[in-house]
């Protein structure tokens, strides 16, 4: 049995964790869906006998998303299953908060009404590549602070295939927004390129999908806090132009909060809606 995170251990803390977060992720899947709040709606559960095309979404705290759901009018969509995982992977919703699944919902919905979605959206704020990284390493992982975030690269790759086994279903995309931790540790700015490489090649490898197109949003923290921003912000252009299927989008006119970090709700609904239209041209 996979742990969570390093090398195979008996049966501790972290293999408890691993076996009840399947269980939860299983044993839920026909029940209902994890991310229905009083503004937004989606689709109850899933179903073995409907076809599903699914959208991952990963990264770390724009792609949690601290848009407001006090800032919305209600919304419902039908024709879209949403799961939402953080650190610790439970079936309840980030509370009062979104990301940029309602803007993609928005979107998908609008261009695609006969099509069934299913979005697996996994993220932790602060959370690098280091945390990320297909060849986890916990010593590595501590350069940038959160070594107790564990291998999310497994995680994710066990999340989607929990959620994926019943229904009949087509993986369209990973959808990515992540990089401000790294730009903020020039030690792990510099080997953004490489870590962002491995970590492509290897979804691709592990869910037997060679051309996935991997979407993802251009970091744009403050440049003073954040020493190895240009690092950064070159090696996610360098992956869009050499990396086949790999397609770099534009954020800097996303409205943010006060913080100049974290987009606000319009900011946060603009940037779902500019992965869903890059994401239509592939479904296309």
């Amino acid at each position: 049995m996979m742990t969570i995170a390093g090398t195979p251990q008996p049966m501790n803390t972290k293999k408890v964790m691993t076996l009840r977060f399947l269980f939860i992720a299983l044993s839920t899947i026909l029940l209902w869906s994890c991310s229905s709040t009083p503004k937004i709606r989606y689709a109850d559960g899933l179903s073995g006998h409907l076809e599903y095309d699914v959208i991952l979404m990963g990264g770390q705290s724009n792609m949690v998303g601290q848009g407001k759901l006090t800032d919305l009018e209600p919304m419902s969509f039908s024709n879209v299953t949403f799961f939402d995982f953080g650190l610790n992977p439970s079936l309840t919703p980030p509370k009062g908060n979104f990301g940029p699944e309602v803007g993609l919902s928005m979107e998908l919905s609008k261009n695609y009404p006969n099509k069934r979605f299913l979005l697996i959206k996994y993220a932790i704020g602060g959370a690098s590549l280091l945390d990320w990284s297909p060849n986890y390493d916990q010593q590595k992982a501590k350069i940038t602070g959160h070594p107790e975030f564990g291998n999310m690269y497994k995680r994710l790759i066990m999340l989607t295939d929990s959620l994926t086994k019943g229904p009949q279903v087509k993986i369209r995309a990973l959808l990515w927004m992540q990089g401000e931790r790294d730009a903020r540790i020039p030690e792990a700015g510099v080997d953004y390129y490489n870590n962002f490489e491995l970590l492509i090649n290897s979804i691709r490898k592990d869910l037997k999908s060679s051309d996935l197109p991997v979407i993802f949003g251009k970091v744009n923290p403050p440049p003073d806090r954040y020493p190895a921003l240009d690092t950064v912000v070159g090696a996610q252009m360098r992956i869009s132009q050499e990396l086949p299927n790999t397609y770099l989008i534009d954020t800097d006119d996303l409205e943010k909060w006060e913080d100049d970090l974290h987009y606000s709700s319009n900011g946060q609904i603009d940037l779902g809606v500019k992965f869903g239209e890059m994401l239509t041209e592939h479904i296309k």
